[in-house]
């Protein structure tokens, strides 16, 4: 029955620390991307947009080859795992974007 319900007991061989260590490795690489265009980009410019346009591309990069490695460790398509890493992000990051703007708005913040 556990089987059959996908709750099979944990592999004696798994070790939780390892996986833990490496989720967190990843998290850190991975989610200092849009940081680190902020602080590549500041000897060259001031202009926030172009900071801004330089932490979307960079984080585009960064989920694109996430998504390449989700496919490599899942044995999927490489294309379409970037592809909807990528769409999981653009939609996470719109969500972001309009609650912040939402709330400072809310709030009557001005920037």
């Amino acid at each position: 029955m556990m089987a059959q319900k996908g709750m099979l007991p944990p592999d004696p061989a798994d070790k939780p620390w390892k996986n833990g260590l490496v989720t967190f490795a990843a998290f850190i690489v991975f989610g200092s991307a849009p940081l680190l265009s902020f602080i590549i980009l500041i000897p060259f410019t001031d202009n926030e947009s172009v900071k801004f346009l330089g932490a979307c591309l960079l984080s585009a990069l960064a989920l694109a080859i996430l998504g390449v490695a989700k496919a490599k460790i899942a044995g999927q398509n490489y294309a379409f795992s970037a592809a909807m890493t990528l769409f999981n992000g653009a939609i996470a990051a719109a969500a972001a974007y309009v609650l912040g703007w939402t709330l400072r708005n809310i709030a009557g913040l001005d920037t």
